[in-house]
């Protein structure tokens, strides 16, 4: 059986926590749910998830009370019929059974279709740029955090060229430390990114400056910290922030943390258990965020605020903020040990990226 098959496969019996670990590590959205015999019995996927989550299903609550249990699929010999069944149902993964039902194979989008290409969209991305990046010093003496390199591009580039994948290409860029080297960046090649910049004065916090781009952002807008990587379908979650009717709507991480020690329940002085390293889950916010006009015109204009602040504001306000979690890779490249860890990554998937 081929590697990337085992990866996929998981037992009815998985808990949820470790289903996003899974499908964390395979990279295909998907887990292929089978019996003892590698059956086929249903799939799981980043999307029943994300909806696990949002309806406040326990992490430890088994995957087989969430899958999907008429999952499609092809048996050997007939796998061109693949190719309708992702048109038909938009799935982007399809088991291949034998006459036993157990399955041998995955077909992937990619094979039939090679990279999806997304239409163009004429939404905004902003990014904001401006900071110091003291979490990176000393490089960001030298260079501004935006400017520091993740293989053969800087971190900017790469947040960019993930948006253009799913069809965004315009940009707004917020300027402040080192604003003129950036600018110098691209005007080497003016013509890849269709950018706009503004410049902070002062520095504004995480959402101030988008009051300075307000005459541009008439639609639907995604706002991105500089110093975030992830793995995400941005087109996906436009429709989701759509869909839902959001004012706003936050890009949430399902993120592992373990407790390198243990820990002491105690009650009135009394040890009643002792948990070894436990482990905890918790959806933490990535940095990424989908707006709608109206937010701007809670920000006050020429003094600072953080994003966090302005989403509380919003809700206080009656603005519908949601949140789109996702269990993709996600990498805050803008303290030492992640950006270590995101080149890591990157030489895994591409190599020649010098760590």
């Amino acid at each position: 059986m081929k590697d990337i098959v085992k990866n996929a496969l998981a037992h009815a019996d998985c808990t949820i926590r470790d289903a996003i670990k899974k499908i964390n590590d395979n990279g295909l959205q998907i887990l292929i749910v089978v019996d003892n015999q590698n059956r086929l019995i249903g799939t799981v996927t980043d999307g029943d998830i994300r909806r696990s989550i949002l309806k406040n299903i326990s992490l430890d609550e088994f995957i087989g009370e969430i899958m999907n249990r008429s999952p499609r699929f092809v048996y050997k010999g007939e796998e061109d019929k693949a190719y309708e069944l992702m048109l038909k149902y938009k799935i982007r993964v399809v088991p291949v059974l034998d006459s036993n039902n157990t399955v041998i194979d995955l077909i992937m989008i990619e094979e039939l279709f090679g990279v999806k290409q997304y239409a163009n969209k004429s939404n905004y991305v902003f990014i904001m740029a401006g900071g110091k990046g003291t979490r990176l010093d000393p490089f960001t003496k030298i260079l501004p955090k935006p400017l520091i390199p993740i293989g053969e591009k800087p971190i900017i580039e790469v947040i960019m060229s993930n948006f253009r994948k799913y069809g965004f290409n315009n940009f707004i860029i917020s300027l402040n430390y080192k604003a003129e080297m950036i600018k110098l960046y691209f005007s080497e090649n003016p013509d890849r990114y269709n950018i706009t910049y503004t410049n902070e004065k002062d520095f504004l916090g995480t959402a101030g400056a988008l009051q300075l781009a307000k005459s541009m952002l008439k639609e639907s807008f995604i706002v991105s910290n500089c110093d975030v990587i992830v793995e995400i379908d941005f087109d996906e979650l436009l429709k989701y922030h759509k869909n839902n009717h959001n004012q706003a709507t936050i890009v949430g991480v399902i993120k592992n943390m373990q407790i390198p020690y243990g820990v002491l329940d105690v009650k009135d002085g009394i040890l009643e258990r002792v948990t070894e390293k436990p482990e905890y889950y918790f959806v933490i916010n990535s940095g990424i965020y989908v707006l709608e006009p109206e937010i701007i015109d809670l920000i006050p204009e020429g003094q600072p605020i953080n994003m966090p602040d302005l989403l509380l504001k919003a809700k206080e306000c009656g603005f519908k903020v949601g949140v789109y979690p996702i269990s993709s890779k996600w990498f805050d490249v803008g303290q030492w040990e992640e950006y270590k860890k995101t080149l890591e990554y990157f030489k895994k998937l591409y190599g020649d990226v010098n760590v």
